[in-house]
């Protein structure tokens, strides 16, 4: 989604993830909601920037159980589509399928997970490049999943607090999602050998809601990138309809990302 430094994958698919924009519905089944999104990224104090604009589609059909969403956008020289498709099973949407793909100038980074409940095993395969070195970061690992876990993807964890599926804890909410395995120390462009997939703790801090009936929401990321940090967690803004509508973070070396969305 940007001309940035750490891998296109995880700066793009982690804010945009967290993204279903307040959409318009209609009480039919299923249910259609589309919206749109706008994202400003500045990287190394602006010495570079980018724009890109995009859609989200939503349908969910609750007779039947089961949801697919699509978000896409370009820019200049870029371009970038997430689709994710779940069911509904012990009280909120979970999972089954879902696929990012994310080119920018030439570099091409893509992502596909599957989720087997019957067997309770996650199917994780990932190729991404690191901006500078053009450095490959390849991932092709089958991961279990803990008995009375509940794992989520980003479209999913989104669904379920919009729907309030997804109750805070003490002021915190906490899911689990699946991503490449990282060191605590890792660089931008430092690649391993090899990759495994893990599951990882996602946890959010909830502010109280407003005078006008929005909340807030603070996400430490740090576990998914080397450009985050614990202490500057991305901040994000929810309508009266608990879905996003401001995604503001801040990472390393004077980069930023902010992400608005509204009503197609």
């Amino acid at each position: 989604m940007s001309i940035y430094l750490m891998n296109r994958r995880q700066f793009m698919t982690l804010p945009l993830g967290l993204v279903l924009a307040p959409f318009v519905g209609v009480d039919a089944e299923p249910i259609i909601r589309r919206g749109q999104y706008a994202a400003d990224v500045a990287v190394l104090y602006d010495m570079l920037t980018f724009h890109l604009e995009g859609t989200i589609e939503e349908s969910v059909d609750r007779a039947a159980g089961q949801y697919h969403v699509v978000i896409a956008g370009e820019g200049a020289s870029s371009s970038n589509r997430l689709e994710s498709t779940g069911r509904f099973g012990d009280r909120r949407w979970m999972p089954r399928r879902s696929r990012s793909l994310l080119n920018v100038r030439g570099r091409l980074s893509r992502t596909e997970i599957d989720y087997d409940y019957d067997r309770r095993a996650i199917t994780y395969r990932a190729r991404g490049e690191t901006f500078f070195m053009r450095r490959v970061r390849l991932v092709e690992d089958v991961v279990t999943i803990p008995a009375g876990m509940h794992v989520d993807d980003l479209v999913s964890a989104t669904l379920n607090y919009a729907e309030g599926l997804w109750p805070s804890e003490s002021g915190t909410l906490r899911t689990f999602v699946v991503r490449r395995r990282h060191s605590a120390d890792e660089g931008p462009d430092d690649v391993a050998s090899s990759y495994r997939a893990e599951i990882a703790r996602l946890e959010a801090t909830v502010g109280p809601d407003s005078q006008d009936g929005k909340s807030t929401a603070l996400f430490d990321l740090s576990p998914f990138s080397s450009w985050m940090r614990p202490s500057r967690p991305a901040h994000i803004v929810f309508g009266t309809d608990r879905r996003p509508e401001l995604i503001t973070t801040s990472m390393i070396l004077g980069s930023s990302v902010t992400i608005r969305l509204g009503v197609a």
